[in-house]
């Protein structure tokens, strides 16, 4: 029996074991037993599946076969796409999503706290991935590029093609099964979408999600075309708004109160002193600013009675002020707000007692799911940062920004995912509000590298990954200088690194569990065709050691930001791995044959019970036995 671990080559999605922490007692062998089941659900209504409602349609038997095949791919860096790889925390991930997702599963399950997505709508010109019930190897040879697919692999999905809905479901169910096992218990997911499919989306995502933890259907403008101004008659009316349906990971969640700014009622009336008439009597000097573009929100009165405020709150704090901390002056400053019943944002004053910055008030409003004061002009947005037009219909940074307002928190490192992230919106819009609160948010971004069909945009920009990017780096080129130019150095991660999908880095020769066939077994010849002169190697195609060490840390389960350093121990090359937050860690040497110098050197106390890889041919038996005994071996 051996003594060491052989090094993971996939991602497990185990349904199974969110069972065993619920329900311990139907488990026999690792198994569920069936009758167990039954006699606990004794003395509740079971009925029939005649009996009872439940949402069905052509295909959905086969999902669970697919959520459950493992993830085989891999995620390669690519530092030359990424703006200061080694030090961002943001991270951009372009392949397919689903493969992506499974890959993601160990590192990031249970870890994030907020996930928008604006998937295809459905409308009939929008394209969707098929994904491949019956030949798990295709589906991935298909993912990872490596064989051609003649262009079935992403398609428009037409109400011709008989599985109109269906089709669209099939998509859509298991990417959302997965993000449900990505957010935190306190987490919740907004998904944009417009009539054609909101009913269905519903439907799946309260049998994913659960009925109880369906939050919000929430309202959003959007703009309003004028065709049918052309027509003395049309068939419906004009529509001007989308939702954007929003679950909780749980049904216990509760939510901070939204507050959103007021609008003036209409033309002539005053509600917003800020962009209302002009009153000459809101602008003087306070801290020597004097507002000559705007005007104060409140009177000098007003102003200097909070001004005030704050003096008689430091005198009753009774300590020295240089003792006195920024968190302290928040928390008596937010009892104050609550005491008049509005929000305050004046000024903020140092530990010192001396006012940092001074910022108008904003009035404001209990929100509610009515969002119609958002501007629904993405795409001036995105024309405004390249200079023309590159892409249809993104989502503005507004609507996503007050969303990551509702549900994060700026200073506890959120990860905010969105897996169809198109233009890169969500990407901008947490710089965005780190940049206005001084949050310490997250992004993980994944887009499918689809082809950008309009000719004259394909000739800058061949694929929406592409465009993804670019914005984010001129997005991040103007925030960086604007720091610059104000002399402001607060360590904001206006960064990001890149990743793309691919091949295993492993021979996956024997890893598919297929049912045999013709078609399977030519997918197989293929397969092994492409692995040439490596068929017989652990490793093929022409690897990187940095590829390596990714993949073994995907498949372990830890952080992409986890540390890596490169080191040598007695004439062998070693990279260590530390995933800091998980406190994991791990050593490979992807060397071919290991010193007896180095091992030694490992049987000391200091590396006593850490994880070791290595290759399999550069370990004797002997030597693995001895390693064994002192650390925990894993061999590729």
């Amino acid at each position: 029996m051996n003594e060491y671990e052989t090094v993971s080559k996939s991602v497990k999605i185990d349904i199974i074991d969110g069972l065993k922490d619920k329900l311990p007692q139907i488990f026999e062998d690792g198994k569920v037993n069936l009758e167990k089941l039954k006699a606990l659900l004794t003395g509740e209504i079971v009925e029939k599946e005649d009996d009872r409602f439940y949402f069905n349609w052509a295909g959905k038997s086969k999902l669970f076969k697919l959520i459950q095949e493992p993830g085989y791919g891999t995620l390669k860096p690519d530092k030359e796409r990424s703006i200061d790889f080694d030090n961002t925390e943001n991270i951009v991930i372009v392949g397919e999503n689903l493969e992506t997702l499974k890959l993601l599963l160990k590192p990031y399950f249970g870890k994030v706290k907020m996930i928008y997505i604006d998937p295809p709508y459905n409308t009939g010109k929008d394209f969707i991935y098929r994904d491949n019930f019956k030949e798990p190897l295709k589906d991935y040879l298909e993912k990872t590029g490596q064989i051609d697919t003649e262009g079935s692999k992403l398609t428009t999905n037409t109400e011709a093609s008989g599985r109109y809905h269906s089709d669209w479901l099939n998509f859509m169910y298991p990417r959302l099964f997965l993000a449900r096992s990505l957010l935190r218990n306190d987490g919740v997911i907004f998904v944009s979408i417009d009539d054609n499919e909101v009913h269905n989306l519903r439907k799946i995502m309260d049998e994913i999600f659960g009925e109880e933890c369906f939050k919000n259907s929430i309202i959003f403008r959007r703009g309003i075309k004028s065709v049918q101004a052309q027509f003395d008659t049309v068939d419906s009316l004009t529509v001007g708004h989308e939702y954007v349906v929003m679950y909780a990971k749980s049904p216990k969640a509760r939510f901070k109160k939204l507050y959103i700014p007021l609008e003036e009622a209409k033309e002539g009336t005053w509600n917003n002193h800020w962009r209302g008439t002009d009153r000459p009597t809101m602008r003087y000097e306070l801290f020597g600013i004097i507002p000559t573009s705007g005007q104060w929100r409140w009177s000098k009165e007003r102003s200097r009675k909070a001004i005030e405020n704050y003096e008689r709150m430091l005198k009753e704090l009774k300590v020295e002020k240089d003792n006195i901390t920024q968190q302290q002056i928040d928390e008596w400053y937010q009892k104050e707000c609550e005491k008049v019943g509005e929000e305050i944002d004046l000024l903020r004053l140092s530990s010192t007692g001396k006012p940092e910055h001074c910022v108008p008030p904003t009035e404001t409003k209990l929100g509610s799911d009515l969002w119609m004061d958002l501007s629904p002009r993405g795409s001036g947005e995105v024309q405004a940062i390249f200079g023309c037009k590159v892409f249809d219909n993104p989502k503005p940074v507004g609507l996503v920004k007050r969303m990551l307002e509702f549900i994060t928190t700026p200073n506890e490192d959120d990860i905010i995912l969105d897996f169809f992230a198109g233009s890169g919106t969500t990407g901008q819009a947490v710089w965005d509000l780190n940049k206005e609160d001084e949050g310490n948010r997250r992004f993980i971004l994944v887009n499918l590298d689809e082809e950008v069909q309009d000719e004259n945009i394909k000739k800058d920009y061949s694929t929406v990954a592409d465009i993804c990017i670019e914005r984010l780096k001129k997005v991040s080129e103007k925030y960086r200088k604007e720091e610059q130019q104000k002399l402001i150095n607060n360590d904001h991660d206006f960064s990001f690194k890149v990743f793309k999908l691919d091949k295993s880095n492993f021979n996956l020769k024997d890893e598919f569990d297929i049912s045999e066939g013709e078609d399977v077994e030519e997918l197989k010849k293929k397969y092994l065709e492409w692995l040439g002169l490596w068929v017989n190697e652990p490793l093929v195609g022409e690897w990187k050691p940095v590829d390596i060490v990714y993949e073994i840390m995907l498949k372990e389960g830890f952080d992409l930001n986890s540390k890596i350093e490169e080191m040598e121990i007695k004439g062998n090359k070693f990279f260590h791995v530390a995933d800091e937050k998980q406190e994991l860690e791990f050593y490979m040497s992807l060397d071919e044959k290991i010193t007896e110098e180095a091992i030694e050197e490992i049987r000391t106390p200091e590396y006593r019970d850490k994880v070791f890889v290595f290759l399999d041919k550069a370990l004797s038996d002997n030597d693995k036995i001895n390693l064994s005994a002192f650390v925990r071996l894993k061999v590729i």
